[in-house]
Order: structure tokens, then C-alpha cells, then sequence
């Protein structure tokens, strides 16, 4: 967006000074409101919503100075500006210039400064018309003013509409993240929790076998199982604080052992029909293979919802040192009434935790279908000595 909106702005501001010096209305005050109102837009459309704080000035400036040409008019010209063809051209692109103050305002300005904002440039519009000499038509001065209010009123609808729609993608991107990173934080709980039972239970082997006549040893061994223990009760406790109520009970952490029955639970609930081809010998790690058996729900998850596709292929293997998954359907079947740019969210997540255990994870169109592949470092599991 901003290879367009720079050159545009550039254009329009070299359009605004050339019509300035070659054809000026008369008076020359409506270049007041016009000019300012048009660079004004200009300069925001360049900056972009990185400039969302210099917005409400922007737009109060366009405002206050379309006005202002408007008091200026009916003071130089008293009974107001007779129309003729350069007039009525810079009229309308002040209209425009003022229209879209009043989009960006509440497309861009602070939550706190948008009606602000829009407010002035919006005001400013309908005023527009007491410039040019209509005292002996009052209909047009009563009625023209709420009409020309429209544009400026259907542009701050849908500068709202796509503010409301970026603000719930960000929520649902910011939902999305969170439930990722709580099922991060399961898994580590889990994973450790595993490896501190092992512990302890080492630990309450080596009082029964080897401190029996050794008081000094076997107290230390006493301590580490109760620090072991205590440990196993901190991780619980952070847990469950992490999670909302009632989301406290989690279910065992899957791996690639348990996606055969993940693919037996999916092909049972009809079309498509998924099919997995396993090649690995080498053992993964329990972090990996949570991340595997989440890409391929997440990736079954998908194809059953907007995939129109006939049978999914699942591959699992190793390739160069790495684990790799790879999830393509065949893209035939009867089509789905949702798009897969409707998805992501899961997808986005996983890219996130593949990357944090130095994989990646790329998914897009593949032939007529769809494509997921992950690849993750395949490491042997028990690296302790």
C-alpha cells in the first residue's frame, strides 16, 4: 500500500499547486479551504495509518480552514461568490478533500479523537454553499445543506464498518496467540512434570536401596523428593492461574503416536477421506511431536471446513535430519461456502510455535489443492548422560 499511496499523494499535490497557478477561482480566497483541505489529505494518504496520531490536527486544520474560506468568501464578495467554471471545480475538490478528512479521521484518528476529528471537516462541508449567491433561493441553501452532509456521513459508515473489522481481526489474531501460548505453557507443564517425576521417583528408589544405614543420605535424597514434589505443585498452581475458569482440566499432550487415531476419528465422520504415510525409524521429541499432531488437526480442521476436496494425503518422514510433515488435499469434491482465506488463525499460531523450535511451517495453494508442510529438527529424545 505504501507504493501506492506515496505516488498518489505526490500526484495529487503536484495537481493541487498547477491548478493553484493556472487556473485560480475567483475570488482567489477559495484557494484557502480548497488547498489546504487537498494538501491536508495528501500528507495524511503519504504518511498512512502510522500517522494516526497527527490525524484529528489534520482534519481539524481542513476544517477550520474550509471555513474560514467560507467567512473570507462572504466578506470579499458580500451577497456571496456568482458561480463560474473554476469556482465551481475547486468547490468540488474541497468537497472531496473534506469527505475524505472525514474517512481517514475515523479510519485512523484515536479512538479517543475520532468524533472530534471528523467532526470539523464534516461541519465544514455543507457550509460550502453560503459562499455563492443564493439568498433569493432559500430551498437550495435549507435543502442542499443535508445533501451535501451524505457523502460525508457514508464515508465515516464505512471508514467505521473497516475500523470494526480491523479490530476484531486483531482481537482474533491476539485470541488466537493466546490460546497458543497456553497450550505452549500445557506442554512445557507436562513435558517437565514428566521429567520431575523421574526424579522423585529416583529419588524415593535410592532412600529405599541405598540409604538404609545412611542417615546423612538419605536426608538429602528426602529433600530432593520434596523439592521435586513441591516444584510439580508450583507448575499446577501457575497453570491453572494462566488459564480462565474452568479451562483448568486439560487433556493428556498428543504426539505422532496418536495420529492414527486422529485420522481413524476424522475419516469416520465422512468425505474427505484422509490417508497418512508414516516413514519415520528415528524417535521425536515429545516438543515436536505436539507440534505435529496440532499442524495436522489444524490442517484437517481446515480441509473439512473449506476444502472442497476428495481425499487429504498425510506424509510423515525424515529428510536431511529433520522431521518433515506434509498435508495436501486434492482440491476435488463439491465446493465449500467458505473460502480458505476465511482460515489462518491456527495456522499462524503453529508458524509461531514451529519457529520457536527452529522449524518452519508453510501452507498455500498446491495444484488444485491445498498444501501444509512443516519441518522440524529431529533430535534423539533422551540427551541426558
Amino acid at each position: 500500500m505504501l507504493r501506492v499511496r506515496v505516488p498518489l499523494a505526490v500526484v495529487g499535490v503536484l495537481g493541487l499547486l498547477s491548478g493553484a497557478v493556472w487556473r485560480p477561482p475567483e475570488p482567489a480566497v477559495h484557494l484557502v479551504g480548497g488547498l489546504t483541505c487537498g494538501l491536508a489529505v495528501m500528507a495524511l494518504l503519504a504518511a498512512g495509518p502510522r500517522a494516526r496520531r497527527f490525524v484529528p490536527a489534520a482534519a481539524l486544520a481542513a476544517g477550520v480552514a474550509s471555513m474560514a474560506g467560507t467567512a473570507l468568501a462572504r466578506v470579499v464578495v458580500a451577497g456571496g461568490v456568482p458561480e463560474d467554471v473554476d469556482t465551481s471545480m475547486w468547490t468540488v475538490i474541497e468537497a472531496i478533500a473534506l469527505t475524505a478528512s472525514v474517512y481517514l479521521s475515523v479510519l485512523w484518528a484515536p479512538r479517543v479523537a475520532v468524533m472530534a476529528a471528523a467532526a470539523a471537516p464534516a461541519v465544514a462541508t455543507p457550509l460550502i454553499l453560503y459562499r455563492f449567491d443564493l439568498e433569493d433561493d432559500r430551498t437550495v441553501l435549507l435543502m442542499g445543506a443535508p445533501i451535501w452532509l451524505i457523502p460525508a456521513a457514508g464515508a465515516a459508515a464505512v471508514a467505521l464498518y473497516l475500523r470494526w473489522l480491523a479490530a476484531g481481526r486483531r482481537r482474533a489474531v491476539a485470541e488466537a496467540r493466546r490460546e497458543q501460548r497456553l497450550d505452549l505453557a500445557g506442554d512445557l507443564h507436562d513435558f517437565v512434570a514428566h521429567d520431575i517425576s523421574e526424579i522423585v521417583a529416583q529419588a524415593q528408589a535410592g532412600r529405599l536401596v541405598f540409604a538404609a544405614d545412611r542417615p546423612d543420605l538419605a536426608k538429602l535424597l528426602e529433600r530432593i523428593e520434596t523439592a521435586g514434589v513441591r516444584a510439580l505443585g508450583s507448575m499446577d498452581r501457575t497453570l491453572a492461574l494462566l488459564h480462565d475458569p474452568g479451562e483448568a482440566a486439560r487433556a493428556p499432550v498428543a504426539g505422532v503416536d496418536d495420529l492414527e487415531a486422529l485420522v481413524e476419528r476424522f475419516n469416520r465422520s465422512g468425505r474427505p477421506r484422509a490417508v497418512l504415510d508414516r516413514r519415520l525409524t528415528a524417535p521425536v521429541p515429545r516438543e515436536a511431536g505436539a507440534v505435529v499432531h496440532r499442524a495436522v488437526t489444524e490442517a484437517l480442521t481446515n480441509v473439512r471446513r473449506h476444502a472442497p476436496a476428495a481425499e487429504v494425503a498425510i506424509t510423515l518422514s525424515e529428510e536431511d535430519g529433520d522431521l518433515r510433515l506434509a498435508v495436501e488435499d486434492d482440491g476435488r469434491g463439491s465446493p465449500k461456502p467458505a473460502s480458505r482465506a476465511s482460515s489462518g488463525l491456527g495456522l499462524a499460531g503453529m508458524a509461531e510455535r514451529a519457529e520457536s523450535l527452529g522449524g518452519r511451517l508453510e501452507a498455500g495453494p498446491h495444484g488444485p489443492g491445498w498444501r501444509l508442510e512443516l519441518r522440524l529438527p529431529l533430535q534423539d529424545e533422551d540427551t541426558a548422560p
